[in-house]
């Protein structure tokens, strides 16, 4: 459980990074420190259970452990979502926020695990036998 809690904890430690870097890129008039840090929420935000899995070295595993880490991670990265999803239409919410995020995440995510696996990023690591 170590391994889900280090991920779900890291990703939302690097979220929280892109958030302070947009805060700033727009209190100092950066336009590009601040497109740059949305860049990087929607990312963290949409893939982060994906990151989420990653980080914990368990994208690979299939275990219970990893199962709980990806449905942690998309609750809070679907919720995420829908909160960047609101700050981008005017700081309102519409309907369709609330299918497109969770929608979003799983499929950013999704995306975010297949790369690592296919580059080599997401090792295999052998899990003891349980009965």
């Amino acid at each position: 459980m170590f391994a889900a809690t280090k991920g779900i904890v890291v990703t939302f430690i690097l979220f929280a990074g892109a958030f302070a870097l947009h805060v700033v890129g727009g209190a100092t008039d950066q336009d590009w420190l601040f497109a740059i840090a949305v860049g990087l929420i929607y990312l963290i935000a949409t893939g982060y259970s994906g990151f989420a899995l990653l980080i914990a070295g368990l994208a690979r595993s299939g275990t219970r452990t990893a199962n709980f880490t990806d449905l942690i991670g998309g609750v809070i990265g679907s919720l995420l979502t829908i909160g960047a999803l609101w700050a981008t239409n005017d700081r309102s919410f519409a309907g369709w926020h609330f299918v497109a995020g969770p929608l979003l995440e799983s499929a950013v995510s999704g995306l975010v695990v297949f790369v690592a696996i296919q580059s080599g990023v997401a090792h295999s690591h052998a899990q003891p036998a349980t009965s």
